[in-house]
């Protein structure tokens, strides 16, 4: 406090610029140097700081591929991938030599494993346990494992969802006006469902938080983009201002798709500024009146035009919404009806998708359980995408699948070809096909009509764009190019197969996953799934379920390549966490099938 100055105080504050997302490690250390700061006001005492900072040592943190993240973060087993740390500690304790001499005097236990007594393992893998000492004082830090893109600093999106659900479910407030790319089940689309499709369509979002610390308002914004990304879309935090005020509006203006953290009240009287105004103080949104509205693209134009037979009109009500143009474009993308799970009442599946979430927070599952829901949406909306982009325009940027590449692998068995070393044009096309799986064609056009609107905001966005870069470089490094992997084993979820079509997917991914990459490959794409308003989460959280039902295939020849591929993921350092969790009568019917393939080895009948 200091009387002879403006306001009567003299505000400082202290900051750590860096490129790491998990910048919320530093506030403890911040506090303490602020802390010796006042006491030591010098320049030593930020060069102190910065030598803390750079010292912390990250050498023992495992780097973890996109796969290996993806497979991280989508699992709560506390030990996963612990191997990895042992084998850096176990070279680390090499290159030191330093134990060696007192081997003698260790316990048997340690003797066993040497690392463990000075190094020490994780105790939970998900975080990398590190010290930075500064000031005398040594000061945990935790950082994760697993990075997810647009993840930056520490939020919640529990706390975010929350805001805006409550005021919603005890008293809603239609959006007025509608907009096609925002409210996508009507007026009473429900606000996180509006906030996540503005956000994907690149509209100006700005959170409000009067008389509320503007710590507040810079946590909801990270939060948005967080969900928005799902851990894979990009260009949300590279335009988002966590906090901002009147005097750096003109430089807001100029950015598209703005995400940006106020506390002025004046925000929200200026609907010109912004075109979705989040306030948590009431836990409201607002639509702006001043919002543009594009004319119809030819996507929606394609679906006012090829409307389904008059017996499934009832199954694509939201067609009927896309030939009113302008603000009530989508008012019947759903209208107000229950959610019921089937396509008449919710034919976007938002409704049963937010039933989900509130059902996941009131059950307390915890943070990472809702992200990884959103995720699920996000990778299904991605895949949606895709198939409106064939379907409509013929071709999709979003889709990069090229079934004639090949690899030479031994068929597995003799009676059926290897359809990874097989041309393109003899596989079958239940091998060959690729993106999302619906349960009928009536399913994919009502679908793909009620999401129409928000797929084309989306195709001109900055994450769009980067999205179709990331998956270039996604595909330089997928080890299974001629599979989609994700296709096959959604069919295997979903469809209701036949032997010899089910025989051909199981010998499909036998025959193309055999290395540890390709494992690895497998697991994320088992541990991905996708989100199904009629089904649940199809897929997710059913491990090794439905691979492990082609040990009941009728063909000998499909059950003893599942039980090799089985086999090879049981020894796999991820593979063996889910086979864990596989039931004990599939683990009994692979003991039977290795047992007959050592019995047709040793010649055995």
């Amino acid at each position: 406090t200091d009387h002879t100055v403006k306001r009567g105080a003299v505000v400082k504050a202290m900051a750590i610029c860096t490129r790491h997302s998990f910048l919320h490690i530093y506030k403890p250390l911040l506090l303490l140097a602020l802390e010796q700061y006042f006491a030591h006001p010098q320049v030593e005492t930020l060069a102190n700081l910065y030598n803390a900072v750079n010292g912390m040592d990250l050498s023992l943190m495992p780097r973890l591929n996109f796969y290996e993240q993806f497979i991280l973060q989508a699992s709560g087993a506390k030990d996963l991938f612990i191997e990895k740390f042992e084998a850096i500690i176990a070279q680390r304790v090499a290159e030191n030599g330093s134990e060696t001499g007192s081997q003698g005097s260790m316990s048997p236990a340690l003797q066993q494993h040497p690392s463990r007594s000075r190094f020490g393992l994780p105790r939970d893998t998900h975080e990398f346990e590190s010290v930075v000492h500064y000031a005398h004082v040594p000061v945990p830090i935790k950082i994760p494992v697993a990075l997810s893109a647009e993840t930056v600093g520490d939020f919640s999106l529990i706390k975010l969802i929350t805001t805006f659900s409550t005021p919603h479910s005890t008293s809603p407030v239609p959006f007025t006006p509608t907009h096609p790319h925002l409210t996508t089940s009507g007026p009473n689309t429900h606000p996180i469902i509006v906030l996540l499709n503005a956000l994907l369509t690149q509209k100006r979002v700005i959170f409000l938080g009067h008389n509320l610390p503007s710590s507040e308002v810079a946590e909801a914004v990270l939060a948005a983009c967080a969900l928005a990304s799902g851990g894979m879309l990009q260009g949300f935090t590279r335009h988002a201002f966590p906090y901002t005020d009147l005097t750096k509006i003109d430089d807001l203006l100029k950015v598209p798709g703005f995400i940006a953290g106020v506390t002025n009240p004046a925000f929200g009287h200026k609907t010109e500024w912004w075109d979705v105004l989040c306030d948590i103080s009431t836990g409201r949104m607002r639509i702006s009146n001043k919002i543009e509205t594009g004319p119809p693209t030819e996507g929606v134009t394609y679906f006012q035009q090829n409307p389904m037979a008059p017996s499934t009109m009832s199954a694509s009500a939201g067609i009927v919404a896309i030939a009113a143009v302008g603000h009530s474009l989508s008012a019947g993308l759903g209208g107000n009806a229950i959610p019921t799970g089937s396509l008449s009442g919710d034919p976007t599946g938002d409704a049963a998708f937010m039933t989900s979430i509130l059902t996941a927070i009131n059950e307390r599952h915890g943070e990472n359980a809702i992200r990884t829901k959103f995720r699920l949406w996000i990778a299904k909306f991605t895949r949606l995408a895709s198939a409106f982009e064939e379907l409509v325009y013929g071709a999709s940027a979003l889709l990069i699948h090229d079934p004639s590449l090949t690899s030479p692998k031994a068929p597995f068995s003799p009676d059926s070809p290897d359809p990874a070393a097989t041309p393109a044009n003899d596989l079958p096309p239940e091998v060959l096909g690729h993106g999302y799986v619906w349960l009928s064609n009536q399913h994919r056009h009502a679908e793909l009509a009620a999401n129409a609107t928000r797929i084309e905001g989306w195709r001109n966005t900055r994450s769009y764009y980067n999205f179709v870069q990331d998956l270039t470089t996604y595909y330089t490094h997928r080890p299974v190019k001629a599979l989609d992997l994700q296709h096959l084993h959604d069919k295997l979820a979903k469809l209701r197969l036949g032997p010899d079509v089910s025989a051909n997917i199981y010998l499909a991914i036998c025959a193309a996953v055999q290395t540890e990459q390709e494992i690895n490959q497998l697991l994320a794409t088992i541990a991905s799934g996708s989100w199904d308003a009629r089904q649940g989460s199809a897929g997710m959280g059913q491990g090794l379920f439905y691979l492990a039902l082609g040990l009941f295939h009728p063909r000998k020849g499909v059950r003893e390549a599942v039980a090799g591929l089985l086999g090879r993921i049981r020894e796999h350092e991820a593979g063996r966490h889910f086979w864990g969790a596989l039931g004990r009568f599939a683990k009994v019917a692979w003991e039977r099938a290795e047992m007959g393939v050592q019995r047709g080895e040793n010649g055995e009948v």
